[in-house]
């Protein structure tokens, strides 16, 4: 097996991180391999960083940045650059995907540069209002660019860091980095794998959901206006 990062991007996480980065690191100590754990605070205004930078002090397998500002991709590129593995894992901070895609996304990326890890093929706890949204992006990519994947929200989504190093300018600091590699890939013909998980999502979001969904649209048409004008 080999080794990893993974990354997991905190904002208000207070509640969660100390118990879920336990997690992580009993979860990774069973597979056997070196890993690390990169756990980036952007704009939290809670205990999170305090409670971070005690972690990272107990736990030499986990590193914890901050950055002052909000933004998932923004963290994203930050944990990137110091992740010394090339498998590249990413995490939401509550840990809603079961831990078992860790594994089996990083034994794909053995033959793909990304692994969607995919709700809408696996066991879904989500509200009604989720699995309809993530429905009808999936069909509004489906339509707008022809990509046939099913789920483009940022967590259990895993990477070969060398093709992320070299389509870095295609991660924004928010949300569309993952509709926009994935296009990418398939532009470029780099293999990608899909992989149903099962995910248990039923807590309130940290963020404003309409706020999200019209960051996601707009960088879905930005990428459609990108690619009509040769852009890409």
């Amino acid at each position: 097996m080999k080794p990893f990062s993974i990354i997991v991007p905190v904002y208000n996480e207070e509640e969660l991180l100390k118990k879920n980065s336990r997690r992580l690191i009993d979860y990774a100590e069973q597979l056997k391999t070196p890993y690390e754990i990169i756990i980036i605070s952007n704009g939290s205004t809670d205990r999170s960083v305090e409670i971070g930078r005690n972690l990272a002090g107990v736990h030499p397998q986990l590193k914890f940045l901050t950055l002052p500002q909000k933004g998932v991709g923004r963290a994203f590129k930050h944990g990137l650059i110091e992740a010394q593995y090339d498998h590249i894992i990413f995490m939401d901070a509550d840990l809603s995907a079961d831990l078992s895609f860790i594994k089996e996304a990083n034994a794909l990326l053995g033959h793909n540069v990304l692994v969607l890890g995919t709700k809408i093929g696996g066991l879904q706890n989500r509200s009604l209002f989720r699995k309809i949204g993530s429905f009808v992006f999936y069909l509004s990519v489906l339509l707008l660019m022809g990509l046939k994947y099913t789920d483009y929200a940022p967590g259990a989504k895993a990477y070969r860091k060398e093709f992320l190093t070299r389509y870095l300018n295609y991660i924004d600091d928010h949300t569309s980095f993952v509709l926009n590699l994935t296009f990418i890939a398939a532009v470029k013909k780099e293999p990608i794998a899909e992989l149903a998980i099962a995910c248990d999502d039923r807590r309130q979001s940290r963020f404003n959901l309409w706020r999200e969904a019209a960051s996601k649209y707009h960088g879905l048409i930005t990428l459609k206006f990108n690619q009509l004008l040769g852009r890409l």
